[in-house]
């Protein structure tokens, strides 16, 4: 009796081990899932949907047909990409390069194309076999141009780079000279109406839960660059993703 009830027992512990494992399972897809409908939200922003269609818009009261046409093209390919992307756990690195020039240059519509952009590639690198996930340097992006470049007064550049180091990780810079972070999080504490800024936080996320089963992990820095004269020139973004 007592081996019966002692079989009866370890039968029953392993029907709650496998419901607890089931259930743990499905709360990290349904936690997956959210983190990517949030990413979703935050790069289909409707500021920026509005304001790219708002740019565009005067390209055809002005009358400048081609300019309009070349815009419109470039926005439609980059909804059909964040919409794609949304749908990918993850994708190649030369769709994501291709993806942020697309909203590099819509952005830059707004900034009558003065913000000087350059994207450079190690030539190691194949785009097409190294993986990572969708649409995950467009907060990154994003932020160098609205929070350092868009208060700046005279040139504006962005570079973007990426190239291999060692054997394990791939490094990733997103270079501005912009007013920098102190003097940015200095204009936003003046204003009254305080847009939270949550794309960082949500892309943060997407890499802890996208590389957590990966051999080596991925690193993050931000880093406040300065002149000769100590004055803040720029910030300067370092996101290392392993390979494997």
């Amino acid at each position: 009796n007592l081996e019966f009830l002692f079989t009866g027992l370890l039968l029953l512990l392993g029907v709650v081990l496998f419901a607890l494992f089931r259930y743990q399972k499905l709360n990290n897809e349904k936690q997956i899932i959210s983190l990517e409908q949030d990413a979703m939200r935050s790069q289909m922003n409707p500021h920026f949907i509005f304001n790219s269609l708002n740019a565009i818009k005067l390209y055809i009261i002005n009358n400048e047909q081609k300019n309009a046409v070349y815009y419109l093209n470039k926005f439609s390919k980059l909804i059909r990409r964040i919409l794609s992307g949304s749908r990918e756990k993850e994708i190649s690195l030369a769709d994501e390069i291709e993806t942020i020039k697309l909203y590099l240059e819509i952005e830059n519509i707004r900034f009558l194309n003065e913000i000087k952009t350059e994207i450079s590639l190690d030539n190691q690198l194949n785009t097409n076999t190294i993986k990572l996930p969708a649409l995950i340097l467009q907060a990154f992006i994003e932020n160098a141009i609205w929070h350092g470049l868009s208060p700046k007064k005279g040139s504006k550049s962005i570079q973007v780079s990426f190239k291999k180091t060692g054997k394990t990780h791939l490094e990733i810079c997103i270079t501005d000279n912009g007013i920098g972070r102190k003097e940015s999080a200095a204009i936003k504490s003046k204003k009254l109406h305080k847009r939270e800024s949550v794309g960082i936080k949500l892309t943060e996320e997407r890499l802890s839960n996208f590389y957590k089963n990966y051999k080596y992990n991925y690193s993050l820095e931000f880093i406040d660059l300065k002149d000769a004269n100590g004055k803040s020139s720029g910030t300067k973004v370092i996101l290392k993703i392993p390979l494997e």
